[in-house]
């Protein structure tokens, strides 16, 4: 390699981003200002150095929303929640409705990765659709970008974030155990994730899950699903309440970092193991519970409950 391109390509992979617009002041005020001066909300932005190769703004003041979508296949996945995924959790009416700019990450979660080093199957933040029928503004089609290339763009991205995912969770074969209270602190802790209140204003974690925690310390099945410990796990605070101090020491130490404007979506899967069992009733308010002691608003929580083939 040539000496001086070698010294070129070091100072420029060094380089800020902002270095190039000539101020930290000048990507700002590109990156935010709408391309046309109009009040759209998000503003319609072309600049192409205004993202990163996920497609995600590089101006903090852009970074408002961050949908991330755990998918529990500690039993693997049945044809029946594979069907939920596709035409429900990552439908295209599902992604055509997340607001451009929108940050969409998925992450398959059992016991055979830790929860602090999670891969995601996706990534990657929501481009303009080039869709003059969005409800969002932002998404028109410009004169300054073809529109064949912007609806192109939100095509890959929809297949990047959609299609693979499900061909990957499709595949996964069963695991031992169920970590959720893990992954979801890590998800929510570590800087990794971007999913923390300093990476995005708005966070919407969507859990699709049996909800069964099953970990060595805690095994909600074992602990809840006799009729003798029912009233036990009617809700987060009275299992919190009644474990044992080693526990409970336990769930104070993982517990998740929500805020007030945090939201989450949850489609817990009814399964033939707990199907008309007390557990099945317990399990909804249990975990919203544990979803507002981890701070996050009882009017943020939506639960939606899907059957499986049982």
């Amino acid at each position: 390699m040539n000496r001086k391109f070698y010294i070129f390509l070091l100072i420029f992979l060094s380089y800020p981003s902002f270095a190039f617009f000539g101020s930290e002041e000048n990507i700002k005020e590109i990156c935010l200002q709408d391309v046309d001066g109009e009040e759209r909300n998000p503003p319609l932005i072309t600049n192409l150095d205004c993202f990163d190769r996920n497609s995600c703004p590089i101006v903090s003041e852009m970074k408002k929303n961050h949908y991330l979508v755990l998918v529990d296949t500690t039993e693997g996945l049945s044809d029946n929640e594979i069907g939920f995924l596709r035409n429900d959790v990552l439908s295209v009416r599902t992604l055509n409705l997340i607001e451009p700019y929108s940050k969409l990450s998925v992450f398959n979660v059992n016991d055979k990765v830790v929860p602090s080093d999670l891969k995601p199957l996706a990534w990657y933040c929501r481009p303009r659709s080039g869709n003059k029928a969005s409800p969002y503004e932002a998404d028109y089609p410009h004169k300054s970008q073809g529109v064949k290339v912007t609806r192109k763009n939100f095509q890959n991205w929809g297949i990047a974030t959609r299609k693979k995912s499900i061909e990957s969770l499709s595949k996964e074969t069963k695991a031992q155990r169920t970590l959720l209270f893990e992954h979801i602190n890590s998800i929510t802790t570590l800087p990794i994730y971007e999913f923390r209140g300093e990476d995005y204003k708005n966070r919407t974690l969507i859990l699709f899950s049996d909800l069964l925690q099953f970990s060595k310390r805690i095994n909600l099945k074992g602990e809840c699903g006799s009729y003798d410990n029912r009233k036990k796990c009617l809700s987060f605070d009275r299992f919190y309440n009644t474990t044992s101090t080693k526990v409970k020491r336990y769930l104070d130490e993982i517990k998740p970092a929500f805020s007030s404007n945090s939201k989450v979506i949850i489609y817990h899967v009814i399964n033939k193991e707990i199907k008309g069992k007390p557990l099945e009733r317990n399990l909804k308010g249990f975990w919203i519970s544990f979803f507002e002691w981890a701070g996050v608003k009882k009017e943020n929580i939506d639960y939606r409950m899907l059957f499986d083939s049982v």
